[in-house]
């Protein structure tokens, strides 16, 4: 099997360290992954792409509301994100 590419294009943090991050994979899929605080784990999910999005902003606008955000990769990347 060959090796595939994940490229980033979107992440943020909650003030509570929850990290969030929307990829896509050089096959077409992209996943959003959730990495939250222990004792909970990372976790990984594959979507079609704009289920990706939409999933993605969704979680990123109940964060905004909920807590806040320490990091916001739509203000900290040059060039913009998702």
């Amino acid at each position: 099997m060959a090796a595939m590419d994940w490229a980033p294009l979107a992440q943020f943090e909650g003030v509570r360290g929850d990290r969030v991050a929307l990829f896509s994979l050089d096959d077409g899929h992209w996943a959003v992954s959730w990495a939250y605080g222990q004792p909970h784990g990372p976790q990984l999910v594959s979507y079609a792409p704009g289920q990706a999005q939409d999933v993605f902003s969704t979680t990123r606008r109940q964060y905004e509301e909920r807590e806040g955000l320490s990091y916001d990769s739509r203000v900290q990347w040059q060039g913009g994100s998702l």
